[in-house]
């Protein structure tokens, strides 16, 4: 079966998130946004503040440096989330259009803020040597995130966002009927609004057991209702370390054991390089695969009156190379037969704005692209196990804009083969 339409969604697997009904059980004084006072959300966090160099106010990222001390070490039986929303870029935090939201989502990666809106200097400063003659500039408080802003100029071009559906709603809509997703384990939490030791588990999963009919190829399909707590998800049958379904999943080959809760907000690592995807081929949107480096997660952990958790502010940050973005268009289709395939290389290659191994040196050129995506997730069962196969490079002879479902071979992504 082949799918024509793509959504550029990031498989990034520790997007743990919520429904904004949820109550929050912790302080709101906890959860301030650094020492501005901005309220927390988008990469704004207890993370955040005034930039040293240049004296402006930086969303900044937490670091394993910023680990609450040790303290109570009991835990809460595990919990199960599941990715309810993401934003990408192009839409705000009430799902509209808008060609700058991109610039209130993600973190500052490289602690410098390059012609930030929030941030005027006189002079540009750039973490590392410019691949094209324009500047890529951050976002507000100097989140770096010019992923962001390619998603924004592909889902406005009908060549490129019509073909592929390079845009947020289809993939939304995708997640709400339970086409694919990705489930998240916390366990060894104690509950409590900060613990020093937390361990995370991410099951990229192909969708409800029965997904949802809800047609998305329809502009109203968000007044429909979408998954609830109790409809099990399926794992993908290369996810887990042992061949056991849910609702208790053995554990995950993509993990972080060494993740923490600080005022209220987990903070877990991505596994390096490893290509993230949000497998299934039921979809309208086929979502896109990101292979992240020295990614970080912020999620802010909530509990509902009826007992349910969820996470109503998360935030993904990491960087990704030319030739692993490169690699994932090429991965949904997006090849060499398509005439806008030399624009996408000339567009990636002009806005690399950071360094993939962390270092911050304006004489070496830049050779990844930054990233910054908005998540929410809710509570959500684990279900059996079936098999999705990887998806591989220009599968039908370089482009003609389908991957087909199914596929062998090709690399190995985040169902951990």
């Amino acid at each position: 079966m082949r799918f024509s339409r793509r959504a550029l969604a990031v498989g990034c697997a520790a997007a743990l998130a919520a429904s904004v009904a949820y109550c929050n059980v912790y302080n709101p004084s906890l959860l301030t946004g650094g020492d501005s006072g901005l309220p927390p959300g988008g990469g704004i966090g207890w993370w955040s503040g005034n930039d040293g160099s240049t004296g402006c106010y930086s969303a900044g990222a937490p670091t394993p440096a910023d680990r609450p001390a040790a303290g109570d070490t009991s835990s809460i039986p595990p919990i199960y989330l599941a990715i309810r929303s993401m934003r990408l870029g192009s839409q705000d935090v009430n799902f509209q259009p808008d060609p700058n939201a991109w610039e209130d989502l993600g973190f500052d990666l490289d602690g410098v803020c390059t012609n930030s809106p929030t941030c005027s200097t006189d002079n540009p400063i750039v973490s590392c040597k410019p691949t094209g003659v324009a500047i890529p500039f951050d976002g507000n408080y100097c989140r770096d995130n010019t992923f962001g802003r390619l998603e924004v100029q592909a889902s406005n071009i009908k060549e490129v966002g019509g073909k592929y559906g390079l845009n947020d709603d289809a993939f939304n809509c995708a997640l709400c009927v339970g086409d694919y997703n990705f489930i998240i384990r916390i366990s060894n939490y104690n509950g409590q609004a900060d613990d020093d030791q937390v361990r995370v588990d991410l099951y990229p999963s192909p969708g409800l057991e029965k997904p949802l009919p809800w047609d998305c190829t329809q502009p109203g399909w968000r007044n429909d209702p979408c998954f609830t707590p109790d409809l099990p998800f399926t794992i993908r049958d290369t996810a887990v370390t042992q061949p056991q379904g849910g609702p208790d999943l053995p554990d995950a080959v993509l993990n972080d054991p060494n993740a923490y809760v600080k005022r209220g907000y987990l903070v877990a690592a991505l596994p390096p390089n490893a290509l993230f995807w949000f497998p299934g081929h039921n979809a309208l949107a086929t979502a896109f695969p990101l292979s992240l480096a020295q990614a970080v997660v912020t999620a802010h952990i909530v509990k509902a009156q009826d007992g349910t958790w969820s996470v109503d502010d998360g935030t993904i940050g990491g960087r990704s190379t030319e030739q692993d973005m490169i690699h994932s268009f090429r991965l949904i289709g997006f090849c060499e037969n398509d005439p806008n395939y030399s624009l996408l290389l000339n567009f990636l290659h002009a806005n690399l704005d950071i360094l993939a191994n962390g270092a911050v040196d304006p004489n070496t050129t830049c050779d990844s692209m930054s990233v910054g995506i908005a998540f929410t997730a809710t509570q959500a069962v684990a279900g059996k196990l079936v098999h999705i196969a990887d998806l591989t490079e220009c599968p039908f002879g370089a482009g003609d804009g389908g991957v087909e479902g199914g596929a062998d071979g090709g690399s190995t992504d985040a169902g951990g083969q």
